[in-house]
């Protein structure tokens, strides 16, 4: 008996892009579209510059634009061949996700969500709460549950500095105040070195958060993407939280 061959994807055109961003609505199934279009797809809502304009700029860094500057390809060649896509990543554009095409901090400011320090680290076992203490280190601590990020920021550097600079639980979340504040080079080191070598193994997987939304916030989405279909395998706070930011993508766990 003949197989049935499967259906082929879609390729997402030049011209449903351009209407799903001028009505502000995605009104097809993605699943139905190639991946690099579904990501697209889940960009729309993120584009700030007018999409005439991105067109016309990666179709002239790719030489696709004739003299007179008419468009001589569509973009269901431009955008979605797969070596059309090793293309685009040479010269900076990601599935829509890099320059103006997409807000990095938008994105961020979405799905942040605080670490609770106390109570979290309560429950691990590696700290007694002490309501009376005035070290600096509680301080710290009291500052990052207040979200007040900035001052938490020094008070943790002066503990690191001063009181204890090998603990690397307080770094964890010294990295979680710089992340807060733009200051993402230092924190995904720190979120790096976390991840890698957490100081305890429950430590792992929030770094490995942080690390994900440092590179989106960063514009860096092709780092972030592989981080966050790590978390989505594990169906906890993480796992549910990045298979909310892969959908905002357009893809799915696993895809």
């Amino acid at each position: 008996m003949k197989r049935e061959q499967p259906k082929s994807k879609k390729n997402l055109t030049k011209e449903d892009f351009k209407r799903f961003h001028r009505t502000g609505k995605v009104d097809v199934d993605p699943s139905r579209y190639d991946a690099f279009s579904q990501a697209a797809l889940g960009g729309v809502r993120y584009q700030k510059e007018d999409p005439e304009l991105v067109f016309s700029r990666m179709e002239k860094q790719l030489g696709l634009q004739d003299s007179g500057g008419a468009r001589s390809v569509s973009l269901r060649l431009v955008m979605t061949a797969a070596a059309t896509i090793a293309i685009l990543i040479s010269v900076g554009y990601l599935a829509f996700f890099q320059g103006a095409s997409v807000s990095g901090a938008e994105m961020y400011n979405t799905h942040f969500m605080p670490l609770s320090y106390v109570d979290d680290d309560i429950k691990r076992g590696t700290r007694t709460q002490s309501n009376a203490s005035s070290d600096i280190k509680t301080q710290a601590i009291q500052a990052y549950t207040e979200e007040d990020y900035a001052k938490a920021e020094g008070l943790f550097q002066l503990h690191l500095s001063q009181t204890d600079p090998q603990d690397r639980t307080a770094r964890f979340f010294y990295g979680i105040t710089l992340l807060d504040q733009g200051k993402l080079k230092p924190a995904i080191s720190i979120f790096e070195d976390t991840r890698n070598n957490p100081p305890v193994a429950a430590f792992k997987r929030p770094a490995t958060f942080y690390l994900a939304l440092a590179h989106i916030r960063q514009e860096q989405h092709e780092k972030a993407l592989p981080l966050l279909q790590f978390l989505a395998n594990r169906e906890d706070r993480y796992g549910r939280k990045a298979s909310e930011i892969l959908s905002d993508y357009g893809l799915k766990p696993g895809s």
